[in-house]
């Protein structure tokens, strides 16, 4: 009897269950309907993928899968840097405070990620991401009280210091033809298109920091947003050309569209490269040279922005910049020489005119077979104003030892600064430690001491 109450039971929970049953079914039907429609192309498109894909490492950490590829690479500039002014009672800031006789310290300068590769369709990408110890409060500090409260910096624009140091999409469509659009470098003298990993010396030269800050704000990060196009040509591709516009305020951290004091003028530059023997690239020192074989690179360059503000329209000046610089090499020597001319057209609308020279005459000896190199460079710049001619230059030594190459390498060098003029101001330059401010003809040393691992 109960077994039969049981079987009873369970027939009526059945029968209960049923339409349950099907409506799940019903609803499972939809959704793997619904799951094969969105994943019908998923064949199509499984060559994009590759499969699991590869990883390793070779000069960066890569990660390819199919027609995808990223490269990510770091850098690290560990430095120890002392600047001492040898009369500090003349030494003053460019708001006229004045400096300590003695600056010294510990700083990390650089501490940067790279983000590269290819993605489908020819297209190249990049993104450099800065996070180092150059000095950002001291650069927000002097903005600040030599424009006031609230204001962005000289010529209401800001320097280029923003943790993204670089950013663009490009379209390889052949080795003569390449369009990149984003954030961008600009194509200037050659020290700045060296990257920081491949310097000869600590950092950057007098003659580079001047120019940087005459093209694209300050220091060694000219790269602005714009659009460039560029490409090799030649029967060995001896040739190579850079064209570009750029907004032409150094890659101003508020976007031109909404900042009203902006004017709607662009920057426009251009590079030109013959590589008349052996290419060099753009990297200092003879690390890579063969002994007994010559290597040598020409490049001209050019620069031209009608920098305005509006509301009101104002006249700031019409920039002009161009130069000439060279590379040569043979067996462990390296020589790096290049001559930069600036004039500020019409400053402020007054007509006045402003002339600047710079100069680097830079020597490097690797010698063979050991991780020892030694270098040497001479360095400066001249400013030709209505009221004043003065200049400001340096004489430079530095040693290196590379326990694997520019990957991992030790770097000290000594900088001797003088002024020529009552009136020479030098250059102010977190990167490299120029401390800036006006010198008269006064004198300082600059000692630094790195140790760069570049993975």
């Amino acid at each position: 009897m109960r077994w039969a109450l049981c079987a009873v039971m369970a027939a009526a929970l059945l029968s209960l269950a049923a339409p349950c049953a099907n409506a799940d079914d019903v609803r499972v039907r939809d959704l793997q309907a619904a799951v094969d429609s969105y994943l019908a192309s998923a064949n199509d498109e499984a060559h994009l993928v590759g499969g699991p894909g590869s990883a390793g490492y070779d000069g960066g950490f890569w990660i390819r899968g199919g027609d995808f590829m990223l490269r990510i690479n770091a850098t690290l500039q560990a430095r120890f840097e002392s600047f001492n002014w040898d009369n500090e009672d003349v030494a003053a800031n460019a708001i006229g405070q004045p400096f300590a006789g003695d600056l010294s310290g510990f700083s990390l300068p650089r501490a940067t990620i790279k983000l590269s590769g290819e993605a489908p369709c020819d297209i190249n990408y990049y993104i450099e991401l800065e996070f180092g110890h150059f000095g950002r409060d001291a650069v927000e500090q002097q903005a600040g009280q030599m424009m006031g409260p609230g204001q962005l910096g000289p010529q209401d624009q800001t320097d280029n210091f923003d943790n993204t140091r670089e950013a663009w999409i490009e379209w390889a469509s052949s080795p003569s033809l390449n369009i990149r659009m984003g954030q961008i470098k600009a194509m200037t003298t050659r020290q700045h298109m060296t990257p920081p990993e491949l310097q000869q010396f600590v950092d950057v030269s007098l003659a580079t920091s001047v120019t940087g800050f005459l093209v694209q704000g300050d220091t060694d990060r000219n790269r602005d947003h714009g659009v460039a196009v560029h490409g090799s040509f030649g029967c060995d591709n001896e040739w190579w050309y850079c064209l570009y516009v750029v907004n032409g305020d150094g890659g101003d951290s508020v976007r031109n569209v909404l900042d009203h004091r902006t004017s709607d003028n662009l920057a426009y530059g251009a590079r030109l490269n013959w590589a008349f023997l052996e290419p060099i690239g753009y990297e200092e020192g003879a690390l890579r040279q063969q002994t007994c074989k010559w290597y040598g690179e020409v490049g001209l360059w050019g620069f031209y922005y009608a920098d305005r503000t509006d509301k009101p329209h104002t006249t700031v000046k019409d920039a002009i910049r161009y130069g000439i610089d060279l590379a040569l090499g043979y067996g462990g020597f390296s020589f790096t020489g290049a001559f930069t001319m600036a004039t500020d057209e019409d400053v402020g609308g007054g007509g006045a005119d402003i002339d600047y020279t710079a100069y680097l005459a830079q020597l490097g000896y690797h010698f063979p077979g050991t991780a020892w190199e030694i270098a040497a460079r001479y360095s400066g710049y001249n400013i030709d104003a209505p009221t004043s001619d003065a200049g400001v230059y340096e004489y430079a030594f530095g040693v290196n030892y590379y326990l694997n190459g520019h990957g991992n390498k030790l770097q000290v060098d000594i900088s001797f600064i003088e002024g020529d003029d009552a009136n020479s101001v030098l250059i102010y330059d977190p990167y490299p430690g120029y401390a800036g401010g006006l010198v008269g003809e006064e004198s300082a040393i600059l000692l630094r001491f790195q140790w760069q691992l570049a993975l």
